[in-house]
Formats: C-alpha cells, structure tokens, sequence
C-alpha cells in the first residue's frame, strides 16, 4: 500500500502560519501583561508580533478574524488531548483519562489569553459566540462517539451519550476557565485527578482504580 503524503506548503501558506504563530505569542505576551483583548489595538499587535500594520491586514480583515483563528487553533491543541482518552475508551483505563485531562489542562495554561479573550469577546459578539460553541460541540461530539463505543464494545454501561458527554465537556471547560486561571500550576494534578475521578464515574457508574 502506497504512503499517503501530506502536500508541501507553499511559501505563501508558509508565511502566513509564520505570521499566525507571532500574532498568536503576542496577544498571549500582552495580556499576561494585563490587557484585555479589548484594549488590543492592531497597531500595538502587530508591533508586539514584529510585522506592520499592512501586514495585519494582508492576512486578517479585523481583530475578530485573528481571534477566531486563533481560537480554532487553541481548540485543535484542546481536542488532540481529549482524544487520547477518546481515541482509546475501549481500553478501560483510568490513567488514559488522566493523561487527556492534565494535557488539557496544560494547554489552557498555555493559551488562557486567547480563551478568556474569547470568552470576552462572545459577551457582545455573536459570531464569535457561536464559534465558540461550534468548537464545544465537536468536542462534546467525539466524546458522544467515544462514548457509544465504549458501551458497543461492552466496556461501559448504556448512559445518554449525547447529554453525558455535553455536560463532562462543559464541566471541564468551565473548571479550567472558571478555576485553573486563578489556581497556582502546583495544584493542577489535584485537579486532573478530581476531574477523571468525575467523568469515569459519569461514563462507568463506578469509581475509578486507585492512583499509581
């Protein structure tokens, strides 16, 4: 069976994940300096990103296009890590689900600025906010499927796939924005570990095995 080879990058392609990658470090450099995306204007993001304001505008029309797509960029790093427990529920392995949530968990560390940015901003901007609840529902989407199969395979018992995995998405968004921001990182394992324990018992009706 032939390999399936991913299609080179052209220079242009290249170029914009570049300036993509800059735009991204410098929102999140600002606001851990203390701004609210708000504040942001392009001229102070682009200078932080080392580009010209003409720059900006070659490759996003406005503030809001550079904040979706970075969003859709957080959210691709977010699912990546659910789907280690995702991709393997069939295994009935407690530390699967450990590793997803710590991995989530570090990436939100690693990119609080763009979602409380977004989170910020779907207050009063409705393409934003539906955006954001897109994302939420793919991953709540892969989680139902995960689910499904876990109970098809006999390794769970049958639960609301849909409601379950929409209320442990949400659960899990809502503790890392609501209360990983304000937690020292020290603490996240502890969080991790809660956070398994609450949707094995969602997914299983029984607790998880001991921590090793």
């Amino acid at each position: 069976m032939s390999s399936v080879t991913r299609k080179p990058q052209s220079p242009r392609q290249r170029r914009r994940a570049e300036i993509e990658q800059q735009l991204l470090e410098a929102t999140e450099r600002l606001m851990a300096d203390g701004f609210s995306f708000t504040e942001l204007s392009v001229d102070r993001l682009a200078a932080a990103a080392g580009i010209s304001r003409a720059t900006f505008y070659i490759y996003f029309e406005d503030k809001r296009q550079l904040l979706l797509k970075l969003t859709r960029q957080v959210f691709a790093e977010l699912s990546a890590a659910a789907n280690l427990w995702w991709d393997v529920t069939e295994r009935r392995d407690p530390d699967d689900g450990r590793r997803a949530i710590r991995e989530i968990i570090a990436a939100y560390r690693r990119h609080q600025a763009v979602i409380t940015a977004a989170n910020e901003m779907a207050t009063y901007d409705a393409t934003v906010a539906q955006t954001y609840r897109e994302l939420m529902d793919d991953i709540a989407a892969k989680g139902k499927l995960a689910i499904e199969r876990a109970i098809a395979s006999g390794m769970a018992p049958a639960v609301h796939s849909f409601e379950t995995a929409n209320a442990l998405t949400w659960m899990v968004e809502r503790m890392c924005h609501q209360v990983v921001r304000y937690a020292p990182p020290e603490d996240d394992q502890r969080m991790a570990d809660a956070l398994t324990e609450i949707v094995w018992r969602a997914w299983y009706l029984e607790p998880a095995t001991p921590l090793r």
